[in-house]
């Protein structure tokens, strides 16, 4: 049976041993007096340094949208391409070495092969925003709220369950950029991001805006979608921010904060792949 509120406990997968050490290290937790416990604010210096990161990442991108770059990061990477279409898929974790102050960067890139599916298919379900609660498994609530040419505006609420259960409300800017025939990049920015306390309860409540758990502070994700002989490829750059892992909460706190990001990718991947493949 689970807990009521956002951080619901689960602990079915795990042996009796580990099950107790997790119970022990939640009870913990919860011990501690709610200030304490969601000791996790944004610091000032935290959001600069993602907003110098997803500046470099957006230069990049432009630079293959102009042509000055392989539009395809899949392309720079040995045997990539043929990798992809011989139907295998590539994840990247490409900030290993984050060091950002008092967070987390996780900068994720993953790309797949579509076979059968056009660019404009892809382009289509990914800002079908008013459909995404019903496509992509994590999305619990999604609507479209604007539309003026390539910009959007987007509502999403997220629900990802491990271990606890964390439930995000947030809003996106959303620009498509279509290039010459057969690519089209998508950028879209988080513009606000609020973790949900007791979600589905009589007394759910949007926690403030960097005063949370700190499991979701930032979500930028960032698509290259390009042609094929047999389908198109899609390449997803994911880039989150989150709070670091306190000392003492690895058990709780990493398979959160740090296996996340790319199993949200990975879902994502396989989402597109099951509604447009063929």
């Amino acid at each position: 049976m689970e807990e009521s509120g956002t951080v619901r406990l689960s602990f079915g997968i795990f042996s009796p041993g580990c099950r107790r050490i997790i119970l022990a290290a939640v009870l913990a937790v919860l011990c501690l007096p709610a200030g304490i416990a969601r000791a996790s604010n944004l610091q000032p210096q935290t959001a600069r340094a993602f907003s110098r990161y997803v500046e470099k990442i957006e230069k990049n991108l432009d630079s293959r949208g102009a042509g000055d770059l392989p539009f395809l990061q899949s392309a720079e990477i040995p045997g990539g391409i043929n990798r992809l279409k011989v139907g295998s898929e590539l994840i990247r974790d490409l900030n290993k070495d984050d060091n950002t102050p008092d967070g987390i960067i996780h900068d994720w890139l993953g790309a797949r092969l579509l076979k059968g599916a056009s660019v404009d298919e892809v382009v289509n379900l990914l800002t079908d925003y008013d459909s995404h609660h019903r496509i992509f498994p994590n999305v619990v609530a999604s609507e479209l709220r604007s539309s003026s040419g390539n910009k959007l505006e987007s509502y999403l609420r997220f629900k990802k369950k491990k271990i606890l259960t964390v439930v995000s409300d947030t809003s996106h800017e959303v620009t498509v950029i279509p290039l010459d025939p057969g690519r089209v990049q998508i950028f879209s920015r988080s513009t606000r991001i609020q973790e949900v306390e007791n979600h589905g309860e009589a007394d759910e409540t949007l926690l403030p805006e960097g005063d949370d758990h700190g499991f979701l502070w930032r979500m930028n994700t960032y698509w290259n979608i390009a042609d094929a002989e047999d389908g198109a490829i899609v390449e997803c750059r994911s880039v989150t921010l989150s709070r670091d892992v306190p000392f003492g909460l690895n058990l709780i706190i990493d398979p959160i904060i740090k296996d996340m990001p790319r199993e949200q990718l990975q879902s994502m991947l396989n989402t597109l792949e099951s509604e447009l493949g063929k």
